[in-house]
């Protein structure tokens, strides 16, 4: 399975053999991907060492050149370079992307000072930044070509493994400007009266158990669909909040802390359009998680268990 940092890396360098003015600073050399671009474009690639902060500032300047700089390291020391990546570029306004490898629990069982399950809340309060988490590669480069033709300052939050449930779902070119891809249709028509109507928006690798969420749920008689918000920010509101007028309940899956993340972003949107609509949101409790285990086993003992997320949206559901 190639994964989403290599299918962007790669792409991106046969980009860069054409446009001299790509630049890939990278704080991680362990990746075949990252091995080319040191062989083969020496002059376009910096290897900055463990120093995340550097990195941001290095990139900054060559944005300021007029360079397009793309910084490649894990994504839990994004929160290290913080500071940086404020003043030097949202401030600065420098454009660089942002690639931020093992999202969330994605570095499981490294414990949680390499699991960044904040990142969304502190990244998205930049002012004029844009914000993606692809479910699997079949996006990958849509968005390399996007961050080629319009630089902007951007944070890919790229899995280490995304799930297989929905890469057969996609195909390529399921990339749209507004950042919403319904992947799991589920409503029939004419609607049946009495029959509950389920959104279930996430991203990433929480997505996969979307899709059993909803197999399950349509299997016991009720009408859902998943949504792969896939852009987080800025969400495109008229077209997203179209999209959910003709559902009775929302559900947003996320494998982050609730406060300010995912489903955050998701309420704010509602209520700054004025629609109101019964929402849950479902993610990792407000603790950092020292226990030991798989990703997979971390989600299932912190509440987000396949049987957990659909008990809990049956519930909601009937309690309405």
């Amino acid at each position: 399975m190639t994964t989403q940092r290599d299918t962007f890396i790669s792409y991106l360098f046969e980009k860069a053999k054409e446009d001299k003015s790509i630049y890939l600073i990278s704080v991680d050399m362990g990746a075949p991907s990252l091995d080319v671009w040191r062989e083969e474009l020496p002059d376009q690639f910096i290897a900055a060492g463990i120093s995340e902060q550097n990195a941001i500032n290095i990139a900054a300047g060559l944005s300021a050149a007029g360079k397009k700089v793309y910084v490649y390291f894990m994504a839990a020391w994004v929160a290290r370079c913080f500071e940086q990546i404020r003043y030097s570029c949202a401030m600065a306004n420098n454009p660089i992307t942002i690639l931020g490898n093992g999202v969330a629990l994605g570095y499981a069982p490294a414990g949680p000072a390499h699991e960044p399950t904040e990142d969304i809340a502190y990244m998205r309060s930049l002012n004029g930044i844009e914000i993606y988490s692809p479910a699997n590669t079949n996006i990958i480069k849509d968005l390399v070509d996007l961050t080629i033709r319009e630089p902007k300052l951007r944070y890919m939050r790229l899995e280490r493994k995304y799930a297989q449930e929905v890469e057969d779902q996609y195909k390529l070119g399921y990339y749209n400007n507004v950042g919403i891809y319904c992947v799991k249709p589920g409503l029939k028509e004419p609607r049946k009266e009495g029959v509950s109507r389920i959104a279930i928006l996430s991203s990433g690798y929480m997505l996969g158990r979307a899709v059993r969420a909803w197999d399950k749920l349509l299997k016991n008689g009720f009408e859902a669909s998943v949504m792969d918000l896939w852009k987080i920010k800025p969400i495109n509101a008229d077209f997203f909040v179209n999209r959910l007028r003709e559902y009775d309940h929302i559900i947003t899956l996320e494998e982050q802390n609730l406060f300010g993340g995912f489903g955050s972003a998701v309420c704010e949107v509602l209520a700054d359009q004025g629609i109101n609509k019964r929402v849950l949101r479902l993610g990792l409790p407000e603790k950092y998680i020292f226990e030991n285990g798989s990703r997979d086993h971390l989600l299932d003992t912190n509440g987000l268990s396949d049987e957990s997320i659909y008990a809990d949206i049956v519930k909601f559901v009937e309690d309405a």
